[in-house]
């Protein structure tokens, strides 16, 4: 079965946007032949092994499952290779909360085992990863979310935090946020806890009954300060190989302005927040406890006495090269993250079963002869839960050949009903095409069908913030992304918690693992396409579109903030309103070559195509964050997972206050905007 070959099979699904009609015919055969290899009954197998014990990273666990992911792997006929990298990580050797008045009683930090769990021992307590030590001793103020909002209205209250122990309720922006926000009000400690409200009792049946979170349910994670950098936080911009150069913890970006901080179960927050005296809260910030909440301080005393041991331990990714037959440098690459913080069946082991379906589907391709055009390296990440590490390294010792890379697809969560994907725009309709190829589960349709019908006619995709893997490859190193996920009803009750089990994805998550199979027809499609296309599907003129409307809405918001203009972003707008031009001649030019089957054409125009994405870029970094490069997207600063549009105008003038900071983003956004509508000039592309 070769990649090109003539006379092409009769075309029974019509074209598919960069092929040429003859190899449109040979690529849908592939499709097929790649859709028939995942399983409903493999994906159950995958994840009754990979979750039998937790898998937290750089354990003992970790290594069981990275050497099944291996084995694996050479059973479909790859050859797999681990990549070892060091990080800087800390782990709980003590973790105590006591609440001290009204009364005295020590809270629980870790779940109830069930019968079901084996390992149970190797779960980890509650933990907050990269929070310091302390044993701290205050009042407790609740803080709703922990959010720069919420904390301003307690000042406007005339709550203060300082030298005391806030307490805040998961969710509404990234957990690193929340410490970050009270150390900056002098708080001693921050106690996070998961509301029922957002993901407990209120929201339906608790596990083991139900999806959602019981009461003893913890939500571990990360603190660390990802919306300022990512990977090991001794080693920004760098790779964490062995004899690497480090910086001090005490300058690590990603290790500054916390505090104490750990997480709690609402079984555990009930009594803290039903003593509290103190003003009630507004309606918005009600929990779903049957009490009144109050703001504090007054009532209730907390005890927090944390030890944490940090050291630099190995990590290790699991990564499977396919080379391609004709532009083997070029590589499209699909990852996920196998490290998980307890028995993780839903994160991310869906993900990284996911992407051994894939390979399972690719390597009976390779023994019927057939090989990619461009090389696709499969990749299951460690160290995502710390602070994207994995990835991160991966990228960091890669960035030279990172230039040649047509795109990242990354899975975190990929196994329930609801799809959900995120892209950079230049990806929308690549994504939208593989809808349409794939039946989705208790449907009579395909999943684009049901995408649609489950959002009102319309089909919604995300654009890239923070929070996954995809980072360092689009934020920092400007390769094409998407986020192919999708999520079942309840799923937030299981995040980051002991529930994350077989048990919870057999009975809620996908008892069918039917949606697991899918998402794997799907990855692998729009994969394939990306790797064996003749003019890569990458479209900038609705990108192009797009950005010119962001500045046009930051200019709105000049206006609506400081009611006036002070950076004035016409030039950009205009900048980008002729790049849109040149993407949409560039399509023109794109589409006749295809009808022609110009092979010369398709090497010029792909040259132009990958590198527009990296002509957003910028060498100076984003004010205050300069490992992240990207001028167009990147996770907001007081947000951490969503997307802040336009990162570098918004931070410089609205974060910094600094506007000639502003207006010196402005000009590298102009010309970053102008070198893009020159890439796609018809010089030199036939």
């Amino acid at each position: 079965m070769p990649a090109t070959a003539a006379p092409a099979p009769p075309d029974e699904n019509g074209p598919i946007p960069g092929f040429t009609e003859a190899n449109a015919g040979w690529q849908r055969q592939y499709e097929k032949a790649f859709s028939s290899v995942p399983s409903p009954e493999v994906a159950r197998a995958l994840d009754a092994e990979l979750s039998r014990e937790p898998g937290l990273t750089t354990t003992s666990g970790d290594w069981r499952r990275v050497q099944r992911i291996v084995e694996h792997f050479r059973s479909y006929g790859l050859k797999p290779e681990i990549k070892t990298y060091y990080a800087y990580l800390s782990m709980p050797k003590r973790v105590s909360v006591e609440m001290t008045a009204p009364d005295r009683r020590t809270l629980p930090v870790k779940e109830k085992r069930h019968p079901w769990q084996k390992h149970f021992d190797d779960v980890i307590p509650g933990h907050n990863g990269l929070s310091p030590s302390g044993d701290v001793r205050g009042e407790v103020v609740y803080a709703n979310y922990g959010r720069p909002e919420d904390f301003a209205l307690l000042e406007k209250q005339g709550v203060s935090v300082e030298g005391k122990i806030v307490l805040a309720r998961y969710g509404a922006v990234f957990r690193g946020v929340k410490p970050r926000e009270a150390a900056k009000r002098g708080a001693k400690g921050v106690l996070i806890y998961s509301d029922p409200a957002d993901d407990g009792f209120t929201r339906g049946e608790v596990y083991p009954k139900g999806p959602w979170r019981a009461p003893d349910g913890i939500q571990r994670g990360s603190i660390a300060q990802i919306q300022l950098a990512a990977g090991d936080p001794q080693t920004p911009g760098w790779p964490a190989v062995r004899g690497a150069r480090r910086i001090p913890p005490s300058q690590a970006p990603m290790l500054k302005g916390l505090v104490p901080t750990t997480p709690i179960s609402y079984g555990a927050a009930e009594p803290l927040l039903r003593a509290l005296k103190g003003a009630e809260v507004p309606k918005e910030w009600q929990g779903g406890l049957p009490f009144p909440y109050r703001f504090g301080p007054g009532g209730t005393e907390v005890h927090l006495d944390l030890e944490n041991t940090f050291e630099v331990r190995p990590l290790w990714d699991v990564v499977v090269r396919i080379p391609g037959s004709e532009r083997p440098e070029q590589e499209v690459i699909v990852g996920a993250h196998h490290d998980s913080w307890t028995y993780g069946s839903s994160d991310n082991l869906s993900g990284t079963e996911n992407v051994l379906q894939i390979g399972r589907g690719l390597g009976a391709l390779l023994k019927k002869g057939w090989r990619p055009k461009r090389t696709i390296v499969l990749a299951t990440w460690d160290g995502e839960e710390y602070g994207l590490f994995g990835s991160t390294e991966y990228a960091e010792q890669r960035a030279g050949q990172l230039r040649n890379a047509v795109a990242y697809v990354n899975m975190d969560g990929a196994g329930g009903s609801r799809f959900g994907p995120s892209t950079t725009p230049a990806l929308d309709q690549s994504v939208i095409d593989a809808t349409k190829e794939v039946q989705w589960p208790g449907t009579d349709g395909t999943l684009y069908e049901a995408w649609k019908k489950q959002n009102d006619g319309k089909t919604p995709i995300g654009r890239i913030g923070g929070g996954s893997d995809f980072q360092a490859f689009f934020q920092r190193y400007g390769v094409p992304a998407m986020d192919l996920g999708s999520s079942t009803p309840g799923s937030a009750g299981q995040y980051h918690c002991a529930c994350d089990d077989y048990y919870w994805m057999s009975h809620f998550g996908d008892p069918t693992w039917g949606y697991h199979t899918a998402m794997s027809r799907l990855v692998g499609i729009a994969a394939l396409r990306l790797a064996n296309a003749d003019v890569v599907a990458l479209g900038y003129r609705p990108y192009a579109a797009e950005t010119a409307k962001y500045l046009a809405d930051f200019t709105e918001e000049q206006r609506k903030r400081l009611g006036s203009v002070v950076v004035d972003v016409s030039r950009s707008v205009k900048q980008a309103e002729a790049w849109q031009a040149a993407a949409q001649a560039l399509q023109a030019r794109a589409d006749e070559a295809l009808r022609k089957g110009d092979t010369d054409a398709f090497r010029r125009l792909n040259a132009k195509i990958m590198q527009t994405e990296r002509d957003l870029l910028t060498d100076a970094g984003l004010p205050g964050r300069p490992w992240y490069k990207h001028q167009i997207y990147a996770p907001g600063i007081d947000t951490g997972y969503a997307t802040q549009r336009l990162p570098a105008l918004y931070d410089a003038l609205f974060v910094d206050k600094d506007v000639r900071s502003a207006k010196e983003y402005e000009a590298r956004l102009y010309r970053s905007l102008r070198a893009a509508t020159r890439t796609l000039a018809p010089r030199g592309d036939g």
